[in-house]
């Protein structure tokens, strides 16, 4: 581990790698510098597949893809540089051969650059683009394959092209190595987008040095050839001592650049990491340690917290196991009159069940699933040291450990009883609050209006007669008794709202035709219908039709209708008012073409103080109370009242009155000076 831990590496190699060179070179020395720079071949091969071993087994259990496949490249061309190495020391000695080894030699040279082209540039293809890892593992497989093949028919065929013919080279490996180096250009020009597939930046670095020696390779390839290793002359011995000094060095850097990332990255990484991992789970486990103590100690405090609170609930709770008390707070002490739990633990609950109700208890148990952890309730009475009461017991079952206990809740019936009326009570309070401060809200908006209209007027009046002006007393009075009429208005509507809720409002039904009633109404608030450009029509099918009705009640329903009907109108709006006969019912129909009601309010339009304020609407002022009164005075005289309502279109309403089975007492006068009175005090807040 120490050795794995510098950061030395390139001091480490060097003098491991000359350390080889030296005591070789020793042993070898008169040995010609060709077969020095084959043995460093297979020196490099032996520490490239031992690099390969070593990774493999490190990251058998890292499941680090893409490293695994990288050192399987390494062994690879590791293999390929040692059959190359062992097959030039097998063919040194023949003379006679010299032409067909040389091109055979120049043959396994080209196909071992070519198969490390195809790895590294099938390994940057697959990780760049993300692809499926199979399709690497099958180029992996089919070089693996190939290998074996190529070289069999290169060493005992002639059926691939020659390239090196009478002592010279062909220019087909020339173009194959003009196809590698693309093929390495191709690779350096992508390799920066695998910077985020490994954990090292450096290995990127690396992997462009090791290219750039690749392409360094091909090139001596290109404008040297292959080592001769059969000298001709001087000039070809010069050249061949230079090309195999060249290749050492490549080989040397190579054999680096291998030796780092297997053993910087995939060796001594997951090792570190591996430590590194093994002091941070030691970390955590004494912090585990130190917070299991704190649960302990906290798991003591919390059980003294829920024992004290257990015993203060403000139900009797009873926990039994095998049908034995083991657990009594204190208000179940207190439901039986005792001052410890003495005399109840190791009690059954049936002994304190009242004797009578003893079998019923007990049939009512046998029903019960003790694996059910929902609440049952038990109706019940208690009997036990001298107290009898009835009570709720709420029973359920937990399961701790395997072990079964049973929770009872008990709660005497007369105190539930009490506290549920003490709530009601409160609730109803609360209501009525509410409610008070709701009237008292609209009151006092209601009531300011014309109130601060009357007040205004009146001391515009005191600055007329001050100066003498008398001609527009009489306009002033209007306005004033206008707005008292709306002060009364507003009384009389809270005030009957109130005695309909209680039900002390007095009815005084007659037989009268109510068409005749409608219509003298309809022609009533003509005036005011003009007054905005509205235009009023009233139809009957019927010119008779008899109902026992209070007319003064219905004279404001209608008023109230038509009053909305004016209010929430559009300017040059019409207005319908239709008496239908239909069996023993009479329709009375009053429908506008105003702003009509959304469909969410038309169901709590009749709610007292419920108002729908539309921006398109003329007048906006309201209590919110007047179509309450109408439904509660519609329904005290035994009609219906049905609003249909369309946004933007209109609304109507229709009034249903049974017809009369008598028409004995017709009332046959209708005081029209009263209805005028009437039309003033309901139209009060429509100016015209």
């Amino acid at each position: 581990m120490k050795f794995l831990d510098r950061d030395s590496y390139l001091i480490d190699f060097i003098g491991i790698y000359f350390l080889i060179i030296c005591a070789f070179f020793t042993i070898l020395r008169d040995m010609d510098i060709y077969y020095m720079y084959l043995i460093l071949v297979i020196i490099n091969g032996v520490v490239a597949i031992f690099a390969y071993i070593i990774s493999v087994v490190t990251l058998s259990t890292a499941q680090e893809k893409i490293y695994k496949d990288l050192a399987r490249i390494f062994g690879i061309v590791a293999v390929l540089k040692i059959l190359f190495a062992i097959y030039v020391f097998d063919n040194l000695g023949h003379s006679t051969l010299n032409q067909e080894v040389q091109n055979q030699e120049v043959q396994m040279t080209v196909l071992n650059l070519a198969i490390q082209t195809i790895l590294y540039t099938s390994f940057i293809y697959v990780y760049v683009n993300k692809k499926k890892n199979n399709i690497f593992n099958n180029v992996i497989h089919m070089i693996m394959i190939l290998i074996p093949i190529m070289y069999i028919l290169i060493t005992w065929t002639n059926i691939l092209p020659n390239m090196y013919v009478g002592g010279r080279y062909s220019i087909v490996k020339n173009i194959l190595c003009i196809v590698l180096i693309m093929g390495y250009i191709y690779n350096l020009l992508h390799l920066e987008k695998l910077n985020d597939k490994f954990y090292n930046y450096k290995i990127v670095k690396d992997l462009k040095l090791m290219f750039l020696c690749r392409i360094g390779r091909i090139l001596i390839m290109v404008f040297l050839g292959g080592v001769d290793f059969v000298d001709v002359g001087q000039k070809l011995l010069f050249i061949n001592k230079l090309n195999c000094i060249s290749l050492i060095i490549l080989e040397f850097i190579h054999v680096y650049i291998v030796y780092t990332i297997c053993f910087r990255d995939i060796i001594k990484r997951p090792n570190r990491h591996l430590y590194y991992n093994l002091l941070d789970e030691k970390e955590k486990l004494q912090k585990n340690i130190e917070t299991l103590e704190v649960v302990n100690f906290n798991m003591e405090y919390y059980k003294i917290i829920y024992e004290q609170l257990l015993k203060n609930m403000p139900g009797g709770i009873l926990i039994s196991s095998n049908r034995k008390i083991m657990f009594a707070n204190n208000k179940a002490l207190e439901l039986f009159n005792l001052k410890s739990d003495e005399k109840l633990i190791n009690k059954s609950i049936l002994d304190l069940v009242y004797e009578p109700e003893r079998g019923k208890y007990t049939d009512i148990l046998k029903s019960l699933n003790e694996n059910d952890t929902d609440k049952n309730i038990i109706y019940t009475k208690f009997s036990y040291n001298g107290v009898v009461f009835d009570a709720e017991e709420i029973r359920f079952y937990e399961n701790v450990h395997g072990k079964t206990f049973q929770v009872s809740i008990i709660n005497n019936r007369e105190d539930k009883i009490k506290l549920e009326n003490a709530e009601k009570e409160l609730e109803l309070r609360d209501v009525m609050e509410k409610a008070r401060d709701e009237v008292l809200s609209n009151i006092s908006h209601e009531f300011k209006t014309p109130v601060n209209v009357i007040y205004s007027t009146v001391q515009i009046q005191d600055l007329n007669l001050q100066k003498g002006n008398y001609g527009s007393i009489l306009e002033f009075n209007k306005i004033i008794k206008k707005n008292c009429n709306r002060l009364i208005r507003l009384i009389n509507n809270f005030i009957d709202s109130t005695k309909l809720e209680n039900n002390k409002l007095e009815f005084n039904l007659k037989c009268v035709n109510i068409v005749a009633i409608v219509e003298d109404i309809t022609i009533s608030v003509v005036n005011f219908a003009k007054s905005k450009n509205i235009n009023i029509i009233f139809d009957t099918e019927e010119e008779e039709l008899y109902c026992d009705i209070d007319v003064e009640q219905l004279e404001r329903i209608i008023l109230n209708i038509l009053s909305n009907a004016i209010k929430y109108n559009k300017v040059n709006g019409n207005i319908d008012v239709i008496v239908k006969d239909k069996n023993e019912e009479v329709y009375i129909e009053v429908s506008d073409t105003g702003v009509g009601i959304p469909k969410d309010k038309v169901d709590i339009i009749f709610d007292r103080f419920e108002r729908f304020d539309n921006k398109n609407a003329a007048i906006k002022e309201g209590s919110g109370i007047g179509l309450s009164i109408v439904k509660k005075l519609v329904d005290a005289l035994g009609g219906k009242i049905e609003i249909k309502s369309e946004v933007d279109k209109g609304t109507t309403v229709r009034l249903i009155f049974k017809k009369s089975n008598s028409q004995n007492n017709l009332e046959q006068i209708y005081d029209m000076q009263h209805l005028e009175e009437k039309v003033n005090l309901e139209m009060s807040d429509i100016s015209w």
